[in-house]
């Protein structure tokens, strides 16, 4: 085999703090795009001298693991977790070394020397008393949290942090004075921050001050701590140290669990609310069936299920794993997954859900327009259909199944059905409740639904919603980001169009044209709506979303349906609606 044939490129190199795909353990993973050569030969090499230099600065209790992709591998080795940057180091080392040997090149540093700089690298970076911090917590079944700067005990009104370089003597603490508070995960392609919402406004109900974290924001009860996206382990740890915090719904999206694993073990439950091709191609993950299994990575999270092992307790309902039996990615999933499981469905006798009742499971799905909980022997009612403002009287499929989520979730907090009645009769799809997700207006006497739906299943979503509402006329406003492929465009704009829209306004989106020309994205929304049958004349072109919504606002008539889907300039055209509008 010729070495010039052979690719073998570092994509990524990184820390892993917590549960991640690979393993349990916290360590340092490399992604690398191989050719060229086989991806097992690479790994079995790579992991010789990783193996080897483990050894050598005798982390002799830490593992290898790896994965193989579809045009590369991911490499990672487990790690003492106040040595990661050297551990990323090392990985780095043994990648070089494979890398050095595979196509015959000479090494730049002798691997006695390159040990050498490893064990000073280690040596300036350990810190023995923060893992006997952890030793001991960990044996005292109490919650710890660590970051560069910082390590705490207990959650919420009970936390307490340290600088680390000031840690307490383990002698002086008062561990009992340190309790954890009900936790839940909730990740998935769509709907995971609508649900965090939902379930927010459950916990307050239920008389408790919720956290959150989600893309959009970090809140305490009411109050937003900050904007941003706080879906990884920063944002978790931000809002467990937070004294008001009573119960704590952490949103987890994908590129938090691959670029650093899970932020914390030991939650209560976790909801998955869906799987949809979306973000592929990045940390090795190539297809919806890796993208599923990344998901799925919150189960690992999990509070064990000490029912399962025979032993009594007062928390049967903890550590249990809510899935969408309507999600056929889910369903095939499922089986790999070995931990306690709700299931909801939109249909009763969806055949995953009815096998999983019948043994007594938990199970939620819709009954004659009414969302039912039954689990074991006993069967709730929680609220009917049309009593939920974000379904729009059963139009929105998407949130009634959000709604289904949420109930699953909150019965695994042990929350009572009036809270969760209460709380889901209240939360609308508004700008208050819900920010940028099917959020609703009056305008006109007309209807105008706006949403930022990003990806196709999404999309359809809000296509189906609108298609199941009656109209004199329908408008649909469309704008894609340029980093999107042609097909990706093309077949969002079709998916778009299953809302059988009488007019469309194709936006241009200046600040997101990332390298296409002025007009090419529209002209691709204009040719996918004449191939799909409308006519040029009810088509028009914006110079941005504003604009093609102030020109739908202005066409509006008495009974019309307007669809807009915003990807920037939100808050100038919520502001332009409700200037126009009261909000339902």
């Amino acid at each position: 085999m010729l070495k010039e044939n052979i690719t073998l490129s570092l994509d990524d190199n990184r820390r892993l703090t917590g549960r991640n795909l690979l393993s349990d353990q916290p360590g340092a993973i490399i992604d690398a795009f191989v050719s060229g050569i086989d991806k097992i030969t690479v790994v079995n090499v790579w992991s010789k001298y990783a193996q080897q230099l483990l050894n050598a600065v005798n982390w002799l209790e830490e593992k290898t693991f790896s994965r193989i992709f579809e045009d590369g591998i991911s490499i990672a080795i487990s790690a003492p977790l106040d040595a990661l940057y050297a551990a990323c180091d090392l990985n780095e080392l043994a990648w070089q070394l494979t890398c050095n040997e595979l196509t015959q090149t000479p090494n730049e540093e002798s691997i006695s020397a390159a040990i050498s700089r490893l064990n000073q690298l280690i040596a300036e970076e350990v810190n023995p008393e923060l893992l006997e911090l952890i030793k001991q917590s960990t044996s005292k079944n109490i919650v710890y949290l660590v970051d560069d700067d910082e390590f705490s005990l207990g959650y919420g009104t009970t936390a307490q942090s340290w600088p680390i370089s000031a840690l307490p003597e383990v002698s002086t603490i008062n561990w009992s004075q340190y309790k954890s508070i009900p936790l839940a995960y909730v990740t998935g392609t769509n709907g995971k921050s609508t649900s965090v919402r939902i379930m927010s406004q459950i916990i307050k109900q239920a008389g408790k001050c919720c956290g959150v974290t989600s893309t959009d924001f970090i809140r305490v009860g009411d109050n937003i701590i900050d904007h941003g996206d706080y879906s990884g382990p920063g944002g978790a740890r931000m809002l467990l140290r937070h004294p008001d915090t009573e119960t704590a719904i952490l949103e987890v999206a994908r590129g938090g669990i691959l670029r650093r694993g899970l932020p914390i073990d030991n939650v209560d439950a976790a909801l998955i609310t869906n799987i949809a091709e979306d973000h592929l191609g990045q940390y090795g993950i190539n297809t919806v069936s890796a993208l599923a299994q990344a998901k799925a990575v919150v189960a690992k999270g999990l509070l064990p299920n000490l029912e399962d092992k025979g032993q009594e307790h007062n928390r049967q309902d903890k550590g249990r794993l809510v899935l969408n039996a309507d999600d056929e990615n889910l369903v095939v999933l499922a089986p790999e997954i070995p931990v306690t499981k709700s299931w909801f469905s939109l249909h009763e006798d969806n055949a995953t859900l009815q096998q999983h009742k019948q043994k007594g499971g938990a199970v939620c799905f819709v009954r004659e327009q009414h969302l039912v909980y039954s689990v074991g022997n006993e069967e709730s009612v929680i609220i009917a259909v049309n009593d939920i403002p974000m379904t729009l009287n059963g139009a929105a499929l998407h949130n009634i199944q959000n709604a289904l989520g949420a109930i699953a979730l909150a019965k695994c907090l042990n929350v009572e059905n009036e809270a969760i009645k209460i709380a889901l009769s209240n939360f609308a799809s508004n700008v208050e409740d819900n920010p940028g997700r099917g959020n609703h207006f009056t305008v006109k006497s007309a209807e105008v639904i706006m949403d930022f739906a990003h990806n196709v299943h999404s999309m359809e979503a809000m296509a189906v919603t609108t298609a199941n509402m009656k109209a004199q006329r329908k408008f649909l406003m469309l704008s894609h980001a340029g980093d999107r492929t042609d097909n990706e465009i093309i077949n969002m704009t079709k998916t778009a169009l299953k809302m059988k829209p009488d007019f469309i306004v194709a936006a241009e989106l200046v600040p997101y044209l990332r390298g296409r020309t002025l007009g090419e994205i529209p002209q691709l929304i204009v040719d996918t709506a004449l191939a799909y049958g409308m006519k040029r004349s009810d088509i028009y072109i914006a110079d941005s979303p504003f604009k093609g919504a102030n020109y739908i606002v202005e066409q509006l008539r008495e009974k019309d349906l307007a669809l807009l889907m915003v990807l920037s300039e939100r808050e100038e055209i919520i502001e332009l609606l409700l200037d126009k509008a009261f909000v339902r």
